[in-house]
């Protein structure tokens, strides 16, 4: 995990986002901006989540499959299989993954999960009645806000949006044209300014957060956790694949991809967070 100082997503980000937002209060000023999105100090995961760690954590569960990954062999050559990113998990699965990581190291758990529904095959979760108390310890999703902010760069980029779609794009990530067609083991490529990998390309990741379809107050949010009411989840990070099931996975990490919760993708998956106590 890497410990990563809050701040405020940068205004050139948020305007790329194209929010909407109601008119702003006649007191607003350029030094003083009363529309912000701001984070919290909060750890995330160095890498995406592995099939060797999904299978270690998920083997612990009843009915759970550990192993759902549709690359499941014959990884690129000198790359070891199970440090490939685990994909094809519903939204729920990512959530029950965190529970269960979460006991695992004797920290109490974010969510609570309850109602649980499984597909005949596979057992992937496809529906649950999912709670979160993030004044709890455990491993959780990132919020599309974390997400957004350690993406690009936190602190360390506050001044500028930082473009991933640039001609070294192939030194950061897996993409349509160096990826052949397929996942590769985390970490291969550069990491970003705070030392995280596979934020663009290889598999795209699921966040916590409703998608942000409603409008937004002009007032600062903070730790702002998406809508309260929705099954369609944001998804963040490009994939090994530019164009997936006729939707396209950009690698401007401005960029989303909206999935429902209880569908599975081969080219997304997960990484996760924790709160700094």
């Amino acid at each position: 995990m890497v410990k990563i100082k809050g701040g405020e997503l940068s205004q050139p980000l948020i305007e790329l986002l194209a929010l909407k937002i109601d008119n702003p209060r006649e007191d607003a000023t350029e030094e003083s901006p009363v529309f912000s999105l701001e984070v919290s100090d909060f750890y995330i995961s160095k890498y995406e989540v592995t099939q060797e760690l999904y299978q270690k954590v998920m083997s612990g569960i009843p009915d759970a499959n550990p192993t759902p990954s549709y690359f499941n062999d014959s990884p690129a050559e000198g790359e070891q299989q199970l440090k490939r990113p685990v994909e094809r998990i519903t939204w729920y699965d990512a959530i029950s993954f965190c529970n269960k990581l979460s006991e695992l190291e004797d920290l109490t758990p974010v969510y609570k999960i309850s109602d649980v529904l499984r597909y005949s095959k596979d057992n992937a979760i496809k529906h649950a009645t999912v709670t979160a108390d993030y004044s709890r310890n455990g491993y959780r999703l990132p919020t599309h806000a974390e997400w957004l902010y350690a993406a690009n760069g936190g602190e360390k980029s506050k001044a500028e949006y930082k473009y991933s779609g640039s001609n070294e794009l192939a030194d950061y990530a897996w993409a349509d044209d160096n990826a052949e067609d397929m996942t590769h083991q985390v970490g291969l490529k550069k990491p970003n300014e705070l030392g995280l990998y596979d934020m663009t390309g290889n598999v795209a990741e699921w966040c916590y957060d409703n998608i942000w379809n409603e409008k937004f107050e002009y007032r600062p949010y903070v730790d702002y956790q998406g809508p309260k009411d929705g099954v369609v989840k944001i998804i963040k990070g490009g994939s090994f694949v530019y164009l997936a099931a006729g939707t396209f996975f950009a690698y401007e990490n401005s960029s989303q991809v909206n999935g429902r919760q209880s569908l599975r993708y081969y080219n997304v998956g997960f990484r996760i967070a924790r709160n700094v106590e």
